[in-house]
């Protein structure tokens, strides 16, 4: 069930991957409220986001992989 999951979540983070690549703009930053609090979230420029998100996809890749 863990892999299955792994899977999804690799494809779906590819696609979201893909889909900021073509907007080619940075992340912005953003708010939320958790238990009554507001967090600010400070964003992210291209550079760094394309990183995590490459560093999480092989990341993610490298677990699938373990369990075969």
């Amino acid at each position: 069930m863990l892999i299955l999951r792994r899977k999804s979540a690799l494809a779906r983070l590819e696609e979201t991957y893909e889909k900021f690549k073509a907007a080619n703009e940075d992340k912005k930053p953003w708010t939320t409220t958790r238990n009554g609090r507001t967090i600010n979230h400070r964003g992210r420029t291209y550079a760094e986001e394309c990183k995590r998100l490459s560093d999480e996809i092989s990341h993610l890749k490298s677990l699938i992989a373990r369990t075969f």
